[in-house]
């Protein structure tokens, strides 16, 4: 009787391993096919790519992007070959429709800033998906800026995911809000790392003092590229 009961056991744990591999394999594809249409959809909201390194390594990272589109999620599939998992507000998922299934195909990770538990929640799945190799990407600022400024403040998390997972960081800006046929700039960032706090005890200021780098880092890519741009039509305008 034990012996049988050990079979359907280990019939059952092979069955749900092969249905993962499928679901796991599917996902992989999914991605391929995203990085395809990325490569369409570029044609009509056109953006000049400025790469800080040549390639980057084959191993997990943690992605941050500042925010004004539903478009923005086109620039990480460009990114690497690998797929990402989005962090995206728990609202995606309750409106249903269309977002909550693109949100499911993309394997997002839910975020409610209502629930600290659901945040835990969020963290931890960040945590084991960049334990296994994977990808996340998060746009720090929360949701899409609206406003004329050049970033919204930061929320919180993402330093302390990428500490206690000693995961690099690769910061992606983009000069403005994407438009069809108006021609953005994207600046893929080196990765980004803290190793002065691995195996430490961190503390919530050395946390923030983290995100305020990466978030200073991000603003400069940004204000300095725009600032170049007005000079060079300031010197145009000049000689015409």
């Amino acid at each position: 009787m034990e012996t049988e009961n050990a079979e359907k056991t280990h019939k059952l744990k092979e069955k749900e391993r092969k249905k993962q591999e499928r679901a796991d394999r599917a996902f992989v594809r999914w991605f391929a096919f995203l990085r395809f249409a990325e490569k369409i959809l570029r044609v009509f909201v056109p953006y000049k790519r400025h790469n800080a390194v040549e390639k980057y390594e084959d191993r997990p990272y943690i992605m941050l992007c500042n925010h004004f589109s539903m478009l923005d999620v086109m620039y990480p599939c460009a990114a690497i070959n690998k797929p990402v998992h989005f962090m995206a507000k728990k609202e995606l998922w309750d409106n249903g429709g269309f977002l909550k299934w693109f949100c499911i195909k993309c394997r997002c990770i839910p975020v409610s800033r209502d629930s600290s538990a659901s945040d835990v929640k969020a963290i931890m799945q960040a945590m084991k998906y960049l334990k296994n190799g994977e990808n996340i990407l998060i746009f720090p600022e929360g949701t899409r800026n609206k406003e004329n400024v050049d970033m919204l403040p930061f929320k919180g998390g993402f330093a302390a995911i990428a500490l206690k997972t000693r995961t690099p960081i690769i910061p992606i800006v983009q000069s403005g809000k994407p438009g069809l046929f108006k021609k953005n700039h994207v600046f893929f960032g080196a990765p980004v790392e803290f190793p002065e706090y691995y195996g430490k005890k961190i503390t919530e200021e050395e946390i923030a003092d983290c995100e305020k780098r990466l978030r200073d880092m991000m603003v400069k890519t940004r204000t300095d590229f725009l600032a170049a741009e007005a000079e060079k039509k300031k010197k145009k305008a000049k000689k015409d």
